[in-house]
């Protein structure tokens, strides 16, 4: 036999020796040091040293205070007599800031040695831990821009609301949100279509998912429009509703998914979905959006958790802060390519040129996950079973359609692929034949719903620092 898949390819290190996001969730969780807050107001913290015989004496406790993931104090703990095995209580010595309307504030720990230790250098980080700071007004509503007056254009297949600058279409046969023209350029590259499905990890495909959740990788091949019309009509605001059916492949209903559109005149799209499962369906795979954009909105900028992949049942390392890459930092070159480069948490992220002049700002109104990749879902997804054993024939060894399968098949096309998610599950790992995701990190329920918002973003004319109330 060749190989038996990555069956021997799929732990915290890479064969180059360049370290899988997995990697910094082990380290965070094996860390020696607890961090108990007894009173984040007066910044007093009780440190649990697990080291067997290591007191803290060599170390610095660093802290810094955020405000939607900018710094806005910090300082050391130079003072740390805490023996091995032993807690202490530690005073940080901040005065929290004013807390301000809209923001939200956070508390983060590193435990740093400041000489090098052997092998580790200087200033290494040892532990970490992060607390949110409770602001009774850290949630407020969003508020839809308005400029001058909206018109609808309704007598060809495409339906088209107009703004000052934009146009945003929806196909009339599909009832997706086709297109959004900016300053004349179309950002859409695809229409913003729902998602139930992901590219299948090595544990799910332990679990059989491509089995139990068939219906849901199908599901948008069966979709079907059931309604679609402009509710609410003003001069600054403009609301259409669709409705959709997911069928199975024998025409019976697997779930239905409302989508509420308000398109306000100043260039912002608020998206309110609502998914409903059929009785006597699978759990879901993920509940979002897929959208394709120009290649060259580029640049990511993010509020949530990073700035490395994570899951909602491994993200404890990754902390909540303000991150910003390029869409080819987000990919992750798993041996077998699959799902990767998710992002939980998230409050916000922005797409935009590399001059910063033109882009897309999605904000959500409580938390969402994205991911973005130069590469489609399908990409991702070997079309047939790769992992081949000496229980399988030469006929499935040497099938043409076992394609996606390494590394070098993934060439990036010429498109940012866009995930606007609820969530999905998570990705388990209890074992890798047959246990499914803990049910707490599992879209189980039957009913859904989340909201989030296009907002049209050009620096010159709207700074970001103005839409997110900095």
């Amino acid at each position: 036999l060749p190989s038996s898949g990555n069956f021997c390819l799929n732990g915290v290190v890479f064969p180059n020796r360049e370290v899988q996001p997995s990697y910094w969730e082990v380290k965070r969780i094996y860390q020696h040091i607890e961090f108990e807050p007894m009173s984040l107001d007066r910044g007093l913290i009780r440190l649990h040293n697990r080291y067997n015989f290591i007191s803290l004496n060599d170390f610095e406790l660093h802290w810094q205070l955020t405000a939607n993931g900018k710094v806005v104090n910090s300082g050391k703990v130079s003072q740390l007599d805490i023996p091995a095995e032993q807690s202490g209580l530690v005073t940080l010595g901040y005065q929290l800031p004013k807390m301000q309307s809209g923001k939200q504030y956070h508390l983060n720990l590193q435990l740093k040695q400041p000489t090098a230790n052997g092998l580790l250098p200087a200033n290494h980080l040892y532990a970490h831990d992060q607390f949110e700071l409770f602001n009774p007004n850290s949630h407020t509503a969003i508020t839809g821009r308005t400029s001058d007056g909206l018109t609808v254009d309704n007598s060809n297949d495409t339906l088209a609301i107009s703004g000052t600058q934009f146009t945003v279409n929806f196909n009339r046969t599909t009832g997706l949100l086709s297109g959004i023209k900016h300053n004349g350029k179309q950002l859409l590259l695809q229409p913003l279509t729902p998602n139930l499905w992901r590219a299948p990890t090595d544990n799910d495909f332990g679990n059989y998912m491509t089995d139990w959740g068939k219906v849901w990788q199908e599901a948008n091949q069966h979709r079907v429009l059931q309604s679609m019309n402009i509710t609410h009509q003003q001069a600054d605001v403009i609301t259409l509703e669709t409705t959709h059916r997911f069928n199975d492949e024998l025409g019976e209903p697997a779930g239905f998914w409302n989508s509420r559109y308000q398109i306000f005149s100043g260039g912002d799209i608020k998206v309110s979905n609502q998914f409903n499962k059929a009785a006597n369906r699978p759990m879901l795979p993920r509940i979002g959006m897929n959208t394709q954009l120009l290649k060259s909105l580029d640049t990511v900028q993010w509020f949530g958790r990073g700035p490395f992949e994570n899951y909602n049942d491994r993200n404890t390392a990754a902390e909540v802060g303000r991150y910003q890459n390029t869409v080819a930092d987000h990919y992750v070159p798993y041996v077998r390519p699959q799902e990767n480069g998710y992002k939980t948490d998230v409050r916000w992220f922005t797409l935009t040129d590399n001059s910063g002049q033109q882009g897309l700002l999605i904000q959500a109104e409580d938390t969402l996950g994205f991911s973005v990749h130069h590469n489609t879902i399908a990409d991702f997804t070997p079309p047939v079973k790769i992992a081949i054993t000496g229980e399988d024939s030469d006929e499935l060894r040497n099938n043409s359609e076992r394609v996606n399968q390494h590394i070098n098949d993934i060439k990036p096309r010429d498109l940012v692929s866009v995930n606007i998610d609820l969530g999905q599950m998570g990705v388990g790992g209890d074992d890798s034949w047959g246990k499914q995701t803990l049910r707490n990190y599992s879209l189980t329920d039957n009913e859904y719903h989340y909201v989030f918002w296009l907002r049209l973003y050009q620096p010159n004319q709207q700074p970001l620092n103005r839409l997110l109330g900095d």
